[in-house]
């Protein structure tokens, strides 16, 4: 079947991509079945790359039309449906308040601060659906599929560390570490213990 992404309404036709979600964990921890990267303070956002580009946020709302930039995604990641996180990145931290400005459309053109899309995983490929992959083997069909360009980074994980990557994420005043299971599935719209978010306790 081949991928055909909404650029807009709803046709009937191919269902949507839903986000996976994750539950909280109750503390730090480390395990070499995991893989832990950057919670990001952003916007999460399905990219559908097709012959047009359709970027869907978790309330399944259209969004493509505020981040025109991204529009790069048609020539770095043709043919595949995308998870990741819009951020705005402001002395190396998410600044959520810049990105509020984007996505409210207000400011000047001159004045938007450019978006960064951080693909943390890959749903299609081609028109083949790499859901029921692991997670390690689409991390392969992800890095195969997609190239980095002026907005558009992939998210790269640390393996079995997870403690001192949580520890060293609060210190920079990230939002905290998102751990994965190598071998979890994507459950789109399903919030799956196999990913699990750990942050800060709120004091």
């Amino acid at each position: 079947r081949r991928l055909s992404p909404h650029s807009g309404g709803s046709d009937g036709m191919e269902p949507r991509h839903l986000p996976m979600l994750a539950r909280a964990a109750p503390a730090p921890f480390s395990g070499e079945d995991w893989l832990f990267e950057i919670k990001w303070d952003g916007v999460r956002a399905i990219a559908e790359v097709g012959e047009t580009l359709s970027i869907r946020s978790r309330n399944d709302t259209e969004i493509s039309g505020k981040f025109p930039e991204l529009q790069e995604l048609l020539t770095l990641a043709p043919g595949t449906v995308l998870d990741g996180e819009i951020v705005v990145m402001s002395g190396r931290k998410p600044d959520m308040q810049a990105l509020l400005v984007r996505l409210q459309g207000t400011g000047t053109r001159a004045g938007r601060v450019p978006v960064t899309y951080i693909v943390f995983d890959i749903l299609m490929r081609d028109g083949r659906d790499l859901t029921a992959l692991p997670l390690s083997e689409r991390r392969e069909q992800l890095l195969a599929a997609v190239r980095e360009g002026s907005h558009v980074v992939i998210s790269m994980p640390v393996e079995g560390r997870g403690e001192e990557y949580y520890r060293a994420a609060v210190a920079k005043g990230l939002e905290g570490v998102m751990a994965k299971r190598k071998d979890s599935r994507y459950e789109p719209g399903l919030r799956s213990g196999a990913w699990l978010k750990i942050r800060p306790e709120k004091s």
